[in-house]
């Protein structure tokens, strides 16, 4: 019998794929309860907030000359901070996260969360690395106008602080993508759009 991707459904190939897909849909249908959501809410604070004393303590912002606020209380002026959380946050996390790092209850465990999380962790790190590599090589091919950005050292510390804190949201909440992209959107949009 032939898959999708016109292989055998036991082919490696397939089997990946299919993996791959449940994780995302895994992490797109987990929604944090009470108790992730208020630790998701402290990672963003913590990360949102260390990531602006490093931003502005290593010069890569000023924050009175850059503080630029939407002009207006219309829905316009708010668009494109509210766009940070689709992109770039929901798409890098469904990728990063949602389709790198294992979701946590595809993990199996006998001996219950704690072994879940430390399972978890050290492909969860090396996917934050790849991730924060990426940025430089985006620069020069698909955001070529990014360039000097992505390059700064300023800017790859920034995206380690952000996106491990949005790596700690996912695992935390239990593997929810929209976590992530909460965590990752915050920051990203007051860097961006303010």
């Amino acid at each position: 019998m032939e898959g999708i991707f016109c292989c055998s459904l036991d082919s490696p190939l397939y089997r990946t794929m299919n993996l791959l897909s449940n994780r995302i849909l895994l992490s797109l249908s987990t929604i944090p309860n009470a108790r992730e959501a208020l630790n998701v809410a402290g990672i963003t604070a913590a990360t949102t907030v260390l990531a602006g004393l490093t931003a502005a303590g290593t010069g890569f912002i000023d924050p009175i000359q850059d503080f630029h606020p939407p002009r207006s209380s219309s829905m316009s002026s708010w668009i494109k901070p509210m766009s940070a959380f689709l992109f770039p946050s929901l798409v890098e996390e469904l990728f990063w996260r949602g389709m790198l790092i294992p979701h946590p209850s595809m993990v199996v465990s006998s001996s219950g969360v704690n072994n879940v999380v430390h399972s978890i962790l050290p492909q969860a790190g090396i996917v934050l690395i790849f991730h924060v590599l990426s940025h430089p090589l985006a620069g020069v091919t698909v955001w070529p106008r990014g360039k000097n950005v992505f390059w700064d050292s300023r800017f790859l510390l920034l995206a380690t602080i952000v996106l491990g804190g949005a790596t700690a949201s996912y695992i935390g909440s239990g593997g929810s993508v929209w976590a992530a992209a909460f965590t990752h959107g915050v920051p990203v949009a007051l860097w961006r759009d303010f």
